[in-house]
């Protein structure tokens, strides 16, 4: 079961956030992943340390983007707020926030990318397909590891590697944490995986804060 979105390219790069730490790393993300577009695993490589860096800052993210979502597409009261996103959807940067004890299900990115916990405590469980993919609407998957995290701890997505997962908060607090994906997660068609049942289905996570539909402009951005 593959998803193949194919999504209009907007009429300009899209900021939710006005921050000088969030535009001096985007920059560096688009100049660093331009240069190491054939080689994704060195991409992350070298922007783990600048990835650390924004993590570190705990200034620059307003709370409105660290808030949870009781209408989110996702479940549980899961906020999935987009900071950026490039004009031609090659790359986005969003916070997702989830509410103690709730858990992410279990979901792909279906892109490169580097995921960090800024505020609160997690566990994640991460899973590898272990079907062919062949048979319509099932999927078999094995645990490969569960990691507990902590402020400022980073996790790469390399599909297949590390690409399959679900996240817990296990703090007393909503737990917090950026993405940094190369591709418009929120609106591109991924799969959402039931493993009781050994089943999968599509989903578009959306965004708490702006739309997919290209017609749907009524929202506020800033320039």
């Amino acid at each position: 079961m593959t998803n193949h979105t194919i999504l209009e390219p907007l009429p300009e790069d899209q900021w939710f956030l006005e921050s000088q730490e969030l535009r001096s790393f985007v920059a560096t993300v688009r100049e660093i992943s331009a240069s190491t577009v054939d080689d994704r695993t060195q991409t992350l490589a070298r922007l783990e340390p600048y990835f650390q860096e924004l993590l570190a800052q705990q200034q620059w993210l307003p709370e409105k983007f660290a808030q949870v979502n009781p209408e989110s597409r996702m479940g549980g009261g899961i906020g999935q707020w987009l900071l950026y996103r490039a004009k031609d959807r090659s790359l986005s940067v969003f916070s997702l926030v989830i509410p103690p004890g709730s858990t992410t299900p279990v979901h792909d990115h279906l892109a490169w990318g580097l995921i960090g916990l800024y505020n609160g405590n997690q566990e994640e469980t991460v899973y590898r397909r272990v079907d062919s993919g062949d048979a319509e609407g099932h999927a078999q998957l094995q645990v490969t590891e569960v990691r507990l995290l902590q402020p400022g701890d980073i996790y790469r997505l390399l599909p297949p590697d590390g690409d399959i997962h679900a996240v817990k908060t296990t703090s007393q607090s909503a737990s917090v944490s950026i993405h940094v994906l190369g591709n418009d997660t929120g609106c591109i068609l991924r799969h959402q995986f039931i493993p009781e049942s050994h089943s999968v289905k599509s989903f578009r996570s959306g965004y708490s804060n702006a739309p997919c539909k290209e017609e749907e402009k009524e929202y506020v951005q800033l320039h």
